[in-house]
Parts: C-alpha cells; structure tokens; sequence
C-alpha cells in the first residue's frame, strides 16, 4: 500500500511539472506576441513620423514653389488634387488666392507615404514696376482747390485725350490715388475713382470735394519700387546755354549736372539712356523728349530744379515716351547761394507726358499744370486746378520690371478632409492619379495668361504686330519692341 501511494504521488508531480511549464512557455509566448505587436506598432509610428515629415517637406517644398512661381510672373498655383506635381515618391499641390489687393494666400497640400500635411503662406506681391504703383504720394496726398485725378486707357496711342468733366462709372476708368499716411482733397477737387489712405490714414474732404469711389483704408502700407542705378560711361557736366537747339541722342552719359539755359533747347532723343546728380532748367530754357525713334529714361540723383518760366515739350504726346527717376533727397544748399534748395523744384510749365518717380522727395505741381501718365512721390501735392491723368496702359508695360514677393505669415492648417480620410500607403492610388503621367513642379505652373498688344522688330529687321494671348506669342521672335501693352484676361 505504501508503494503505490508513493509511486501515485510521483506521477502526479511530474504531472504537474508538465503544466506549469507549458503555462509557463504559454506566457512567454503571449508576452512574445505583445513585444513584436509592440515592435510593430513602434515601427508602423516611426514609418509614420517618418512619412508625415517627408510629407511636411513636401509641402514646404510646394511653398517655395509657389512663391517662385509669383515671383516669375505666375499666378502662384502649382497643379490640383486631380493633376498635382510630382516630386520624387511624393507628390504635392498649391492654390493661390489674393486675399487682398497685391496680397496673395499660398495653401500647399504634401503627400507622401501615409504622411499628409497642408502649410499656408501668406505673402505681399510688389512691382518694381513705376506705373503699377499707380498715383501715389507714399507720406501724404494733397490736393488744391479744383485739382482733378482721374484716369483713362490711351492703349499705348499717343495724343491727349479730351476727358468728360463727369466721371460715369458705367463707362468710365476709375483711378487709385493711394498714401500711406492722408489724403486731403481742398475746395471743389476731384479724384474719378478711390482715394485710399494708409492703414492708419484718412481721407479729408472740404467744401465740395468729391470722391466717385472707396475711402476705405488700405490693409497694408504701398512699397515704392527702388530705383536702380544706371551703369554709364562718365561724361562730366553738360552745360546748354548758348541760346540754341541742341539735340543729345545715341549712347547715354552718366553726367555731373545737365544744365539748360535762357533761351536754349535741349532734345533728349530716343532710344536714349541717361543720369544726372543735377537736372537744371533755367528760365525761358526748353527741355525736349523726342521719342519718336525709341523711349527715354532719365535718372536723377540729387537735385531736379525746373524753375518758374522753364518749359518741358513732349512733341509726341506719348506716356511710355519717358521715365524720369528722382532718387534725390534731404533738403540743403545745393548752389552755393546761401539758401536751402529742396531736392524737387517742379515749376516748369507743360503738360507732362510719361512716367514722374520721386519717391523720397516732396512734388509740387503747379497751379493749372497737366500731367498724363503716372506719378508717385513722398509728398504729392497738386496745385489750383492741377490735374492728373493716370494711364492704366501703362501697367505691366516695362517688361523688365522685376516683381518682388514678400511673405507676411505662416502657418499649418488642418488637412483637407477628403485627403484625410484616406491614409493609404501610396498617395498617387489614394488620388486615383497615374504617377508616370504626372508633371514635374516646373511644368505643373499656372501660368497667368495676359491680353498682349506688341509693336516689335523681329530677327529679319521688319516691324511686326500682335495682339492676342500672351502664351500663344513666341517672344524669340522679338528683336526689339517698340510698344508693348499687357492685361490680365479675367475668366468669367
């Protein structure tokens, strides 16, 4: 009996044994299972993180796109989710949306992997282009008794217009007088459009005065464009007083001063390049502008003194005919008699026709004087009666103008939804798109497609028309151009 209760007792540890250790193998295994589901989900988050970067790349890299793409003349938006850009084994799109005036919002959508990100980049876009700056006195505008801004549309023809004395908004063309400071409108004077001050600015109105348009503040202050300097030959001072007709034509100078004297006439014509720390007319002295070969452009860079009695002639009555740059400030004894000279002095009698920039300086025009173009300045002030006459053509017709685009702010925003939703491993099914039949960043751009009217010589020496879509016009063709008129189409 004691025998078999012992040999029972035996077996049945060995029993047990068994049990515990298959528990045991049991447990492991188990714990085996949470670290490898452990280790997998690890992975799947670090591929994740991993993806959600490269997809934040993306979008940057979309951004930078975008950005680029305004700055060569683009509309800002790089493809869509039906046709985006394909870069490496992501993919990415942007849309562009002008928020405000020359204010542009960037939205990039990057996709990569499983990762998904959308960035916002908000930038300001500013032309060096003088006209698109419009009519501007960037401290302060005023405006005299009976002074009168407007606009019109010349479609690069020459002549002076007759303008109607009422603006009809049905059929007329509206002008910007902008300042980032006020605008002050004296008895009787006139803006046929929107006078728009700065952020912080006002618009002023006495007895009479009248605005056809918005007085409503600009949300962002007008950058005036830099003048860049010319790089001429030095030709000392050029002195015209012999009581004569001079004419200057061929290469440009970089001269000391160029000075007019009574009874003498000096031609610049066209094409012609010139610049001058000093620009004097006297008296009874004529400056002429002779474009009818080519344009003129005139820098100054110190001093711009067209005294009482002086006379400009524009014998071809053309706005693109000059541009006089003023880049001259401070006011000093500039000579030598004792009294301090304003680095402006604008009495010359006209009319003015082209493009007038002092961007540091104080212009006074005088009572009565017309001007038909564009005009910006620090202070613009316009005397009794003094009227000006923004030709929009002018926009976008320097085609070497250089467009700078600035950015303001940044941030992520939420992804959209329907892209959210889906976060399958390859981003191009999750779309429904072929990636081999996608188009590289560069080739995705959209391009903002103007209205163009060119006067230009092509490769043979003819001169030749076209108007029409600007990407239907091979610019290779172009020589030379001689008129040159753009518009934005706009899509209804």
């Amino acid at each position: 009996m004691r025998m078999k209760l012992h040999s029972h007792a035996r077996t049945s540890r060995r029993g047990g044994v068994l049990v515990a250790t298959l528990v045991a193998v049991m447990a492991v295994g188990g714990l085996s299972v949470c670290l490898l589901e452990l280790d997998s989900t690890r992975l799947r988050r670090q591929v994740a993180s991993i993806d959600n970067k490269r997809a934040f790349n993306l979008a940057e890299a979309g951004l930078a796109e975008g950005h680029f793409a305004l700055e060569t003349g683009h509309t800002g938006t790089i493809g869509s989710p039906e046709a985006p850009a394909r870069f490496g084994d992501g993919l990415f799109w942007v849309t562009a949306t002008e928020v405000a005036p020359n204010v542009i919002g960037l939205e990039s959508t990057g996709m990569a992997g499983t990762g998904r990100a959308t960035l916002s980049l908000v930038v300001r876009r500013t032309s060096r282009d003088v006209a698109a700056l419009g009519v501007l006195g960037s401290q302060r505008v005023l405006l005299g008794k009976n002074a009168r801004v407007d606009a019109y549309d010349s479609g690069g023809e020459r002549g002076a217009p007759k303008l109607p004395e009422r603006f009809d908004p049905a059929t007329g063309v509206a002008v910007e007088l902008r300042s980032n400071g006020d605008i002050e409108l004296g008895e009787d004077a006139r803006v046929f459009g929107d006078a728009i001050p700065g952020p912080e600015g006002s618009v002023e109105l006495d007895d009479d005065a009248l605005v056809t348009g918005s007085t409503a503040p600009a949300q962002l202050e007008t950058e005036a464009a830099v003048i860049e300097p010319l790089a001429l030959e030095q030709g000392g001072d050029l002195v015209h007083a012999s009581g004569k007709r001079r004419v200057l034509a061929g290469d440009g100078k970089s001269y000391g001063e160029i000075r007019v004297g009574k009874n003498s006439t000096l031609v610049l014509r066209g094409p012609l390049q010139l610049s001058a720390e000093r620009l004097r007319v006297e008296n009874k002295g004529k400056l002429e502008i002779d474009c009818s070969a080519g344009n003129v452009e005139l820098h100054v860079t110190d001093w711009l003194d067209l005294q009482a009695g002086s006379q400009l002639a524009f014998p071809n009555e053309d706005t693109r005919g000059l541009r006089l740059l003023v880049s001259a400030t401070g006011s000093r004894d500039r000579d030598g008699n004792g009294s301090i000279d304003a680095p402006v002095h604008f009495s010359a009698s006209g009319p003015f026709f082209g493009s007038l920039y002092a961007p540091k300086a104080r212009l006074a025009l005088p009572q009565g004087f017309q001007l038909y173009g564009t005009v910006a300045a620090g202070i613009l002030q316009l005397g009794g009666e003094a009227q000006v006459h923004f030709d929009v053509s002018l926009r976008g017709s320097d085609p070497t103008a250089s467009v700078d685009v600035d950015p303001l702010a940044w941030k992520v925003i939420e992804i959209p939804r329907e892209i959210a939703r889906d976060l399958a491993e390859d981003p191009f099914s999750t779309l429904d798109v072929a990636k081999d039949q996608l188009k590289s960043p560069a080739q995705a751009y959209e391009a903002a497609d103007y209205e163009l009217d060119v006067d230009y010589v092509d490769d043979a020496g003819i001169e030749r028309k076209y108007k029409g879509r600007e990407s239907d016009f091979d610019w290779k063709r172009a020589r030379a151009v001689r008129k040159l008129r753009r518009r934005e189409e706009k899509n209804d």
